[in-house]
């Protein structure tokens, strides 16, 4: 998957372009393939053949084509021709972008391809992992670690964010979506706050089955009654479930200690308003404070049926506005690494294109990495713009689906149900 060519007008060709010409009922002596301009000349060949435009194909130049604004400071430098008028709008957007970010692109889309097909791979052994805990075996670390041990060993090289906003799964299976997700983000944060491997995949571990107590519905406790003393037992329930969690994998021989703390304080909150122990501050563990955010947010994100879906940059604000709920340090630390523009926010930038942000960016929380929409690129080849490689372009503001077009949505195509993963990149 890549940007194989794009058209460009024939006054931005220049020495060092591979182009392709395109246009039926002209005979020219280059090659139909495509060839590379070697000289003056050859633009001169080109030229004369009368065309309004060309197809350039970036991987196989040497340098990107003339830009616009160079063309407009050339007026009557060159033979004007009937291509003069033309405006191919692809060629002003991307004449522009700095070569780096055409030459990362092929490499970026390929890397996230990988990534949800690795996503969807796992989400199948969360559920085989999730189905283990009601029968306690070895056999349930060992599906568990198939699952956390690779993402640890990710989790200790450089590393880039992917979220990929996928299509909503069958609800059945959203509780399993959110244990992964919260675990993706769970040795994400355990990384960034320091964590060697093992701790990492101990919390890994933990969040992934964090929620397993709800599977154990106390039907003894449904007796007949009204609806308000149905919801009563709901609720109680609800507030025991890190126990019940915690006690199931108690009985999973060799479950990690750390993981059992980690289900059973990940609704603990700094200022004692958690549950089930009313915890406070340095009494809750480091994986059940780093589970607390984790899970919120991904709460934040994927809501009940029913509810009204925010946008992540909304879920990251809502998160903000609670910052008091949880440690200081790890919510800082949360919020840095997914950015004010968190993946899977749908943006508009300052030249007006519209895009999904699909990675954050450590070292300038505003500048992400952004999949734009440009009618003339087809979809499975979507440029992905670097914001910290393109310095003059920025995020003007948040959007949400409904201000897209249907057409602009479908391409960029953020899904109800949010799932993370997370690939080694390499750093610039």
């Amino acid at each position: 998957m890549q940007i194989d060519e794009y058209p460009i007008l024939v006054e931005q060709l220049c020495p060092g372009l591979f182009i392709r010409i395109d246009e039926q009922g002209v005979s020219s002596a280059f090659p139909a393939k495509g060839f590379k301009l070697k000289n003056d000349a050859d633009v001169a060949k080109v030229v004369a053949l009368g065309l309004s435009h060309v197809l350039c194909l970036p991987e196989k130049s040497d340098r990107l084509p003339i830009s616009l604004e160079e063309i407009d400071g050339m007026a009557g430098k060159r033979q004007k021709g009937p291509w003069s008028t033309a405006r191919t709008p692809v060629s002003a957007e991307l004449s522009s972008l700095k070569r780096e970010t055409i030459e990362r692109n092929k490499d970026r889309l390929e890397r996230f391809a990988a990534c949800e097909r690795r996503y969807e791979k796992a989400m199948g052994q969360v559920v085989e992992a999730i189905k283990k805990v009601s029968s306690p075996s070895p056999e349930v670390l060992e599906a568990a670690g198939e699952v956390v041990g690779p993402m640890a060993e990710t989790f200790l090289s450089d590393l880039d964010v992917l979220v990929s906003v996928m299509t909503a799964k069958m609800r059945e299976e959203a509780r399993h979506y959110h244990a992964l997700n919260v675990a993706v983000l769970a040795m994400m944060l355990a990384k960034e706050m320091g964590l060697g491997k093992s701790d990492i995949e101990e919390v890994g571990m933990g969040a992934l089955f964090h929620d397993v107590g709800k599977s154990r519905v106390p039907i003894q406790r449904f007796t007949k009654g009204n609806l308000m003393t149905m919801n009563k037992v709901l609720k109680e329930y609800y507030m025991e479930h890190p126990k019940t969690g915690a006690r199931m994998l108690s009985a999973v021989p060799g479950f990690p200690p750390a993981a059992l703390q980690l289900v059973l304080q990940h609704h603990e909150y700094a200022d004692g308003t958690g549950f089930p122990a009313h915890l406070k501050g340095e009494a809750i563990s480091l994986g059940g404070r780093i589970a607390a955010v984790t899970n919120l947010y991904d709460r934040f994100l994927n809501p009940k049926e029913g509810a009204e879906t925010p946008t992540p940059h909304e879920a990251m604000k809502a998160l903000y506005k609670r910052r008091a709920l949880f440690d200081a340090k790890t919510v800082t630390m949360f919020i840095r690494k997914l950015g004010v523009y968190p993946p899977g926010s749908l943006v508009a930038l300052s030249n007006g294109m519209q895009g999904l942000v699909v990675s954050a960016n450590m070292r300038d929380s505003m500048r992400p990495s952004v999949k734009v929409y440009h009618p003339d690129i087809p979809r499975r080849e979507a440029l992905i713009i670097d914001l910290c490689i393109e310095t003059e372009l920025a995020v003007a503001k948040a959007l949400k689906p409904a201000e897209l077009v249907p057409e602009v949505l479908q391409y960029l195509n953020p899904g109800k149900q949010v799932a993370y993963y997370v690939d080694a990149a390499p750093r610039s």
